[in-house]
């Protein structure tokens, strides 16, 4: 399919946001994007001047790039003046899509923007992916096309990454990276040539697990096929080699592997990568290897309480707001993404906690650690709503039972803890 024919997917819709928007004469203003492509997500922000317009003089969009899965994801627009309801608007939008990203937001010039959804576009077509809703306005970024030389190439990737400052960080980016089948962005953290499709046989997947050990050869230089270059023999840096042995585990179509790796490392760039063995494990070793504590604090709601949302805490305002059939759950994530320099990752690791409001205004807090789980009573107390909650209970639990508890039958927690403390009929 040519360029052309993918920029004729795109077409105005008649009435509304994009007849106004994509009918007026725009002037860029700015752009950022977030520095977590290493995660395999990327949000997008660029903002437009309307001059022709009188009233509606300001485009704000959003995108939201997956580079693994979904491609060009999900898009979002504001048309509006610069008042007081657009800017709560445009925050809640940024919120909602890069809130939970963990990453720091940085500019980037037009040519740069209109690459970015240039190159996902591509991908889409590509991969036969379909576009997301309201994308159609989009259609004047697509022209013309954007080429960048390799030097621009590699700053625009720098500014989706973030600064690397520990082989843990490194190898555990790298990884997710190699098994998500993201090889461009794996190689961004090599130095040479390394092969980088060494499971060949697996689909896309998903690290859920990975344990670091430094090898016991780590100091030597012999035990990779990385040739020292002319600067490495000048300033005798080809003594800087160090190896890892990796645990991951890792799942793609509800199937788990371990697979074991060695990782060599010349200062924080990998410059060797050797697949040791593999093989699968079952549902619940799985679960064992990622198991890890829960702590709960159960409230119930007044009556009289105002309606719970993503306003009414200070953690609330950036958490994934997910429906199910008995309630809904506030999913907060940390600021940051610092769980990926730990020497054992764990996917779930960079949720702060939870907020899981019931049909029946109970009110449940919950956290992988006692830190966090203190943070989000704290966010709780210092909100509007902290004179409509009653503390009922505070658990601990050796593994997680939330989403147990979210998909029972059971309405209320405490019926839901007595039943699976009660031990089994003989």
């Amino acid at each position: 399919m040519s360029y052309q024919d993918i920029r004729s997917n795109f077409r105005l819709i008649s009435g509304g946001l994009a007849e106004k928007a994509g009918d007026s004469r725009k002037e860029f203003i700015s752009a950022f994007l977030t520095d977590t492509r290493l995660m395999g997500v990327v949000g997008m922000y660029v903002h437009w001047k309307l001059p022709d317009n009188s009233h509606l003089t300001d485009l704000h969009q959003f995108f939201y790039f997956d580079a693994e899965e979904t491609g060009f994801d999900s898009y979002r627009s504001v048309l509006g003046d610069g008042g007081g309801a657009e800017l709560e608007e445009i925050q809640d939008i940024e919120n909602y899509l890069m809130g939970g990203l963990g990453g720091t937001n940085i500019s980037i010039s037009e040519k740069e923007a209109r690459y970015m959804l240039q190159s996902y576009v591509d991908l889409n077509m590509r991969s036969n992916l379909p576009l997301p809703e309201g994308s159609d306005e989009c259609g004047f970024m697509l022209s013309p096309r954007i080429r960048l030389t390799d030097t621009e190439e590699y700053v625009l990737m720098c500014k989706q990454c973030p600064s690397i400052d520990s082989p843990n960080q490194i190898i555990n980016y790298f990884l997710m990276r190699c098994f998500g089948r993201d090889f461009g962005a794996a190689k961004f953290l090599t130095k040479g040539y390394v092969r980088t499709d060494i499971f060949p046989g697996h689909k896309a997947a998903t690290l859920l697990r990975n344990v670091i050990e430094e090898s016991e050869d780590s100091v030597s230089g012999s035990n990779t096929d990385y040739h020292p270059t002319d600067d490495d023999k000048t300033f005798g840096t080809f003594n800087t080699f160090r190896s890892y042995m990796c645990e991951s585990l890792i799942e793609y179509s509800g199937k788990y592997f371990l697979l074991v790796t060695q990782i060599t490392l010349d200062k924080l760039k990998v410059v060797k990568y050797e697949k040791i063995s593999e093989f699968q494990v079952s549902p619940a070793e799985a679960s064992m290897m990622t198991s890890r504590p829960e702590f709960i604090t159960v409230v119930d709601m007044v009556p009289s309480a105002p309606r719970f949302d993503r306003t009414t805490t200070a953690l609330t305002s950036k958490a994934m707001v997910t429906d199910y059939e008995n309630g809904q759950l506030y999913m907060i994530f940390h600021p940051h993404n610092d769980h990926v320099k730990n020497s054992t990752y764990l996917l779930n690791d960079d949720v702060l906690g939870v907020y899981y409001l019931s049909d029946d205004d109970q009110l449940i807090l919950a956290s992988y650690s006692l830190d966090d789980i203190r943070k989000l009573e704290q966010d709780l107390a210092n909100s509007p709503m902290a004179s409509f909650a009653v503390p009922i209970s505070k658990y601990e639990f050796k593994e997680p039972v939330l989403f147990d508890f979210i998909n029972s039958a059971f309405d209320d927690f405490e019926d839901f803890v007595t039943a699976i403390a009660r031990p089994p009929e003989e």
